[in-house]
């Protein structure tokens, strides 16, 4: 199945995008998963049938791309998880929107760069995750949480956008970063159920239920002890991980005083090191397996930005404004998408994101090539690096 067949019916669910944009996105998505080289504006045209000025008015253009992912995905095969993440993007120079120093996962440190926040989601069933929406965080802005406005106001900002867009995801997966009070109130005023990962030194109590005591005087008693990770005896045993069985689960549902909130927590214990993990979901009544296993996929969204970052060109934009560094930024990410509806309709690549670049890279050079060549099957190498208007015309007919 070609590019145009697996984009001519996700644009028709869009109303508001107009001839010229169709043709501009099949053209984009096409070059970006079949060039060679870095996705720069000028790289992109060589391989394109539209200039490099096309491409620098296109990507300074507003586009729903929450709408678009939206379409790209068929919310009834199967159930769907939503999944938050950053990601660090190295970037040069010094006018670039957005260069601050953020953490780095692979240096372990902060670094000089750019963040992209990513809002994508993954199917429990087939673990194929779709990027929904991405937004580059802004510089000169605090991560302290007593500032009138940090990273976090960012965050949430954007969580709040986009999740009243999205009904169908019910439960949301995120690091240990995210585990902070504002980010509980949002899930819960959304009516949604936050999954994240808790300190090992957590404040926990367990839930006072025996009610008042004769002769007790004074306000019913709220809780019965802190929680302790050493003495398992008051936890529920789950049984082993749904993935590793090396790995036991214990469940309870505890206090937090700091989320001012009942969690069902989740005690991960690795059986080989005798360490353990914390988990949290804002749903009381969820299963401990279904809870280790929906963070378990949270990896999930990693694997979206490797994809991007090695076949996209995640990390290689040219520009340096806000608004084309956005356009950058979730066009490459949509591209995994496509990308992958690709390899779901050709089972002879093996679901392999190389093999599918490769092939696209192989048929666009041969196709131009081909067109080049004259009745006797002689061709002039000077005019390869350049465009042949009436083929790219006759094909876009």
């Amino acid at each position: 199945m070609s590019i145009e067949a697996i984009l001519k019916p996700i644009l028709a669910k869009l109303s508001n995008v107009n001839k010229h944009q169709r043709s501009f996105l099949t053209e984009l998505f096409a070059v970006l998963l079949g060039r060679q080289g870095r996705a720069t504006f000028e790289n992109l045209a060589r391989y394109s049938r539209f200039t490099e000025l096309t491409f620098r008015r296109q990507f300074a253009s507003y586009f729903d791309w929450l709408a678009f992912n939206k379409a790209c995905i068929d919310f009834t095969q199967g159930s769907f998880i939503g999944l938050v993440d950053c990601s660090f993007l190295p970037k040069s120079g010094t006018k670039t929107f957005g260069l601050d120093k953020f953490w780095s996962s692979c240096a372990g440190k902060a670094q000089r760069g750019l963040e992209v926040s990513v809002l994508a989601c993954v199917n429990t069933l087939t673990k194929e995750c779709f990027a929904l929406e991405a937004s580059q965080t802004p510089p000169d802005i605090t991560q302290q949480p007593g500032q009138a406005y940090s990273r976090l106001s960012w965050y949430l900002e954007q969580l709040a956008d986009c999740l009243s867009r999205l009904p169908v995801l019910l439960y949301w997966v995120a690091d240990g970063y995210y585990a902070k009070k504002e980010v509980f109130q949002l899930f819960a005023s959304q009516r949604r159920h936050l999954i994240t990962r808790l300190r090992h030194d957590a404040a926990l109590y367990h839930l006072w239920i025996k009610g008042r005591q004769p002769g007790q005087r004074g306000p019913t008693r709220r809780y019965d002890g802190k929680a302790s990770f050493d003495d398992l005896s008051r936890w529920q045993d789950e049984g082993v991980h749904p993935i590793h069985s090396h790995i036991r689960l214990f469940s309870a549902l505890l206090y937090s005083k700091h989320f001012e909130r009942t969690l069902r927590v989740v005690l991960l214990l690795d059986s080989r090191h005798q360490k353990y993990v914390l988990l949290a979901s804002t749903d009381q009544q969820q299963l401990a397996q279904q809870i280790a296993q929906y963070y378990h996929l949270r990896f999930q969204i990693e694997l979206l930005f490797r994809d991007a970052k090695q076949f996209t060109g995640l990390h290689q934009c040219q520009a340096r404004s806000d608004a084309k560094l956005d356009y950058h930024l979730n066009a490459t990410l949509s591209a995994v998408n496509i990308g992958r509806l690709l390899l779901a309709a050709d089972a002879s690549l093996q679901k392999s994101m190389n093999a599918l670049v490769r092939r696209q890279t192989n048929q666009r050079i041969w196709t131009r090539i081909y067109h080049q060549l004259s009745q006797e099957g002689l061709v002039d190498v000077n005019r390869l690096d350049r465009v042949d208007w009436q083929f790219w015309q006759r094909r876009a007919a």
